[in-house]
């Protein structure tokens, strides 16, 4: 029999219909990272997150609800603790675990119910634990563990639990994954830090396996890294592991870990199949002997967050979808919700007597009628900027490379090319120009500037408008033909990639270059990488690294392609700090207008690049190394990081970026 294949991709608001208009419907704010899907035996999805929310839908396609001890705001603060998982016993008894407040400050009870959810009974299990690692199968058995390193199981559908005693006595053994197989007393154990026991008595007895990383199958780039087994499982007589996002297979009879090369999950079927996830987010599917037996024509968006097996198919939760796959359906449907308003979005742009919204990859209206916001369009990327341009309503990519014109009467985006020069200095002199430094935190704001007016064909120093001693070795008047010049090597960047030749570097630089990652390399295995020294903008990855290709890109400089220079100075980086710190260039223009370029980067890269420009709202990257070296000798190299400006550094960069993206492949 030939089996028909069905292909689903839902679109949104189809199933939607019945419920509301689907293009008032919201995008359900989850609230705290997902790792792990509940999937119920009917297929409803739950999922708990680590800031004590539990969202829920009651199938694929379906509206999203808010779950029990979910606030429907998106930034109230939980006192609930963590809901690490949602799972499954039976069609009705479900528990939520995780890292749970009590009244007295204990952790020791999860959320049990009999009722599919309607009420939640607290049930302890045994000692306070923050419980990392859960393993529930279809036969109302299961097994936890977590911080308290004692391991609890149940066998009645989690009314009443028991405590096996910790697998090792003395030490910090803390595990966080469990596997079973059906016969419910072989079990697998992974630990965060580099352990995998084998229990084949249900937690009687245990038996230490080798790991990958203990055979020696790969390397830690540093001893901070922690060697975390983020899964284990079983299937036919094999196991599969996922060490440090490496994922290795093994005969279970005889231990010896092969790494599998691009893939970036998997999961196990109640029929022992096995579904992997590649780097290219095609899924595959491999039967017990792992013999590769389909493969999906379609793949996932992005890569999932959470992955889970219910019914022999594989579902998937990515940030803002959720996949059914299987050989019989491809089926992906967006999260969204009517339980609360489509909110406030994060930019808005007034064109054509409308108010448009921006919000992620959603273009919004404004209807006033109802005094909300409706989802009009959805871009096919992450909206980086929007701004009114040449009377024409503008939508920028997230890199600001690429920008798209709306058609109103299509209702859709088509490519527009800006114009080849943004800026006619000849007919709108520069009127002002500033330098600024600034500073923006939680408890302290910070700004120093120093400003020129236009008088005759120079720009003065006004002194009024400027920080006291900010900049002092910078020129008292500098000639607009100089700044004009600036405008230009800016508008000009947009259609050039930074270059080996441009860089300017010499023979000297490469074998300073050389001579500085030979003392880094031998100072670095004697002391090791200080991970708290976050300022440091040489940042190797680990005591391990691979100093010698540092060397052998430099050597090789002149044959790398300019594209992928160009694209090593185009990171960026930022980081979880609630302070911001900024450099500034403006130009001010006769008729008003203002033309800002700015680095805002925690850890700039050479000479500052990228810089991000801003013209009345138009925002585009530029990654002008000339301008930077234009801003570095007017200012006598007091405006930018003296150590962002060095040759060395620019050499670092591109060898980093390139040592980084190897490592980063060869995980997979």
């Amino acid at each position: 029999m030939i089996m028909r294949i069905l292909h689903l991709v839902l679109l949104l608001w189809m199933p939607l219909t019945g419920y509301s208009q689907g293009e008032f419907l919201a995008r359900l704010p989850v609230s705290g990272a997902v790792s792990e899907l509940g999937i119920s035996p009917s297929e409803e999805i739950w999922v708990g997150t680590r800031a004590g929310n539990v969202y829920y839908t009651k199938q694929i396609g379906g509206l999203w609800h808010f779950g029990p001890f979910t606030s429907k705001d998106e930034y109230s603060l939980s006192i609930t603790g963590s809901f690490d998982r949602v799972s499954f016993f039976s069609k009705d008894t479900m528990m939520i675990s995780g890292f749970i407040h009590g009244e007295n400050g204990n952790q020791d009870f999860i959320y049990h119910s009999v009722d599919h959810g309607k009420t939640w009974n607290k049930v302890r299990f045994g000692n306070s634990s923050w419980l990392d690692a859960a393993y529930v199968n279809k036969n109302g058995k299961a097994w936890l563990s977590g911080s308290s390193q004692f391991i609890y199981h149940t066998s009645d559908y989690g009314k009443t639990w028991k405590t096996f005693p910790k697998v090792e006595q003395t030490g910090n053994l803390r595990f966080s994954t469990i596997y079973f197989a059906c016969d419910e007393k072989t079990g697998l154990f992974g630990s965060f830090w580099n352990v995998l026991y084998r229990t084949s008595d249900n937690c009687i007895s245990w038996e230490k396996l080798p790991t990958p990383l203990s055979q020696g199958k790969y390397t830690r780039l540093s001893k901070h890294d922690r060697p975390v087994i983020r899964k284990v499982r079983m299937f036919g007589g094999y196991y599969i592991i996922n060490q440090q996002g490496r994922v290795f297979i093994t005969k279970s009879d005889s231990i010896n870990w092969e790494q599998l090369n691009n893939i970036i999950d998997f999961e196990v079927t109640e029929s022992d199949r096995l579904y992997v996830i590649k780097q290219d987010r095609f899924v595959e599917l491999y039967d017990s002997n792992f013999k590769p037996i389909w493969k999906s024509e379609s793949k996932l968006k992005a890569n999932p967050t959470a992955i889970a097996v219910r019914n022999e198919s594989l579902f998937a939760l990515t940030h803002e979808t959720v996949y059914k796959v299987s050989p019989e359906v491809f089926i992906s449907s967006d999260l969204y919700t009517d339980e609360v308003p489509i909110p406030e979005p994060y930019a808005t742009v007034k064109y054509g007597g409308e108010v448009y919204g921006f919000q992620y990859k959603d273009i919004l209206r404004y209807d006033k009628k109802s005094k909300s916001w409706y989802r009009y369009m959805t871009a096919d990327f992450p909206i980086g900027n929007a701004t009114v341009f040449d009377n024409r309503l503008l939508i920028a990519d997230a890199n600001l490379k690429q920008y798209y014109a709306l058609d109103e009467q299509l209702v859709q985006l088509t490519r527009y090319d800006l114009p080849k020069s943004l800026f006619d200095t000849s007919q709108n002199s520069i009127a002002e120009f500033h330098i600024e430094t600034g500073s923006q935190g939680c408890f302290h704001s910070d700004n120093s500037r120093r400003s020129y007016i236009r008088k005759s064909g120079r720009l003065i120093l006004d002194t009024k408008r400027s920080t006291v001693g900010y900049l002092s070795s910078m020129p008292n008047e500098i000639d607009s033909n100089l700044l004009r010049q600036f405008i230009e090597t800016v508008d000009e960047s947009r259609f050039q990639t930074v270059s080996f030749t441009s860089l300017q570097i010499s023979d000297r630089d490469i074998s300073e270059f050389k001579r500085y990652i030979d003392r880094e390399e031998k100072r670095i295995k004697k002391t090791g990488i200080d991970k708290f020294k976050t300022d440091d903008l040489y940042a190797f990855l680990g005591e391990n690294t691979d100093f010698g290709f540092y060397k052998n890109v430099a050597d090789s400089l002149s044959y790398i392609a300019d594209e992928v220079i160009d694209q090593a100075f185009m990171q960026d980086y930022g980081n979880w700090s609630t302070t911001t710190e900024w450099r500034r260039v403006i130009f001010v223009f006769q008729d008003g207008k203002k033309l800002i370029v700015e680095s805002s980067s925690d850890k700039p890269n050479y000479l500052h690049s990228p810089w991000t420009v801003d013209f009345e709202g138009l925002k585009l990257k530029s990654n002008s190394i000339h301008f930077g070296r234009m801003v570095d000798k007017l200012t006598r190299g007091d405006f930018l990081l003296s150590v962002a400006a060095e040759k060395n550094y620019a050499l670092f960069k591109i060898a980093d970026f390139l040592y980084r993206r190897k490592v980063k492949q060869s995980a997979y």
